[in-house]
């Protein structure tokens, strides 16, 4: 998995927040957590609980059968949480381009505790394997965590806990697939509803460490798979076998079948930096090429928006590279092997491996921080911001410099 966008600001939500954040065509596995109070513990002013709902774009995470939002898996239910923390995952496939998580309050608004967001792009895979190793914060049952599959299907989960005998009050753990309590036979009815019950562990031993697969055979839709915590349970590790590998249904773009979609979003970023090499930078020494490869990490550094905040975003900024878009370069940056010579393989193997090396980090920066370059070699038709001061190298036919902004 590869971290696209992580928000670690903790803050109260007020009625309505959008995240925006960049994807490439791929699986991602999003992953929210916060909290939210009951009705009591907000005052005798108080007339409902904080409630937190979650919207995708367009898509809206409800009731399986239903189109209601509030008390779905997905919701974030102070009158169940009692203020203490429950994580969603939501394993859902995105389209190139820039999407927005939206996060709606229910009364009273500007409550509910956003706590992180962290954002994954996934390899295409036929099994899931998340490791969290987190811990419920002690209380009495309630929500804890929840996986949405979207449009995923599924033939088993494997879920791994670690819960523990306690004085007074041990740990437990309710597992529910699409609404359905997982009962075990060989619980007593006591603990018939819970799967994992920690009065039952011996005290010579009090914590267990168990593991239990669960058969779905989910098809692709919208599925919920919620886990319960009475206690201080500790999720160790859960896998998901997809039996088909999880994969774009659009066709991505690769070094040897470079051309695009119609939609540069279906690009890796590997795939876009050898784009633009090869468009700002086609026979031109290697070195060279490093260099226009490395203006777009130098510009990341600077955390410009101008500029943008993601390689893809700075590559495909209007009227930043000029190669992505001039009537010259048009043809070749969106179909590299349009060209069947073997020069312009050559070229474009040589880009792409570029790319590779500079996003990798296994080539240095041959500019020392240049964010700007121009291939112009009459004096006169320098850019404005083509300075002494702001100067660095010039490798093969081009200059390179930096700037602030």
């Amino acid at each position: 998995m590869k971290l696209v966008a992580e928000d670690i600001r903790k803050r109260t939500i007020q009625s309505k927040e959008e995240i925006k954040f960049p994807s490439s065509s791929a699986y991602h596995l999003i992953v929210l957590t916060a909290r939210a109070k009951g009705e009591k513990q907000l005052g005798d002013a108080a007339t409902d609980d904080e409630e937190l709902t979650l919207q995708l774009d367009d898509k809206t995470l409800p009731k399986l059968g239903s189109k209601i939002l509030i008390d779905s898996p997905a919701a974030i239910n102070g009158g169940r949480l009692h203020n203490l923390s429950k994580t969603v995952y939501l394993l859902t496939f995105l389209q190139g381009k820039d999407h927005k998580l939206i996060l709606n309050t229910d009364n009273p608004p500007g409550t509910a505790t956003f706590e992180r967001l962290a954002i994954y792009a996934l390899d295409p895979t036929d099994k899931l394997t998340l490791e969290p190793k987190i811990q419920a914060e002690d209380g009495d049952r309630r929500p804890w965590l929840v996986f949405i599959l979207d449009n995923t299907p599924l033939e088993n989960v494997n879920i791994t806990v670690a819960y523990s005998r306690r004085k007074r009050d041990s740990d437990d753990v309710k597992i529910k697939i699409d609404g359905q309590t997982q009962g075990n036979l060989l619980r007593s009815i006591k603990h018939f509803l819970w799967y994992f019950v920690g009065s039952l562990v011996p005290l010579v031993s009090p914590t267990r460490r168990e593991s239990q697969t669960f058969t779905t055979n989910f098809l692709s839709g919208l599925h919920y798979i919620e886990i319960d915590a009475d206690r201080m349970p500790v999720l160790e590790e859960i896998t998901f076998i997809f039996g088909d590998e999880l994969s774009s249904p659009k066709r991505i773009p690769t070094v040897d079948d470079p051309k695009w979609t119609g939609d540069f979003y279906d690009d890796t970023e590997v795939m876009l930096l050898a784009r633009l090499i090869l468009g700002e930078a086609e026979n031109q020494p290697e070195d060279t090429k490093i260099g226009v490869g490395f203006t777009v990490l130098n510009r990341l550094k600077k955390k410009n928006p101008n500029w943008g905040y993601s390689v893809r975003q700075i590559i495909l900024k209007d009227y930043q590279y000029d190669g992505m878009w001039n009537k010259n370069t048009y043809q070749k940056v969106r179909d590299p092997l349009d060209d069947t010579s073997e020069k312009r393989k050559s070229e474009w193997l040589e880009s792409y491996n570029v790319a590779v090396g500079v996003l990798s980090g296994t080539v240095f920066d041959t500019t020392n921080g240049a964010t700007n370059f121009h291939s112009f070699k009459d004096l006169k038709d320098f850019p404005i911001w083509a300075t002494k001061e702001t100067y660095k190298i010039r490798l093969g036919d081009i200059y390179f410099y930096e700037l602030e902004k």
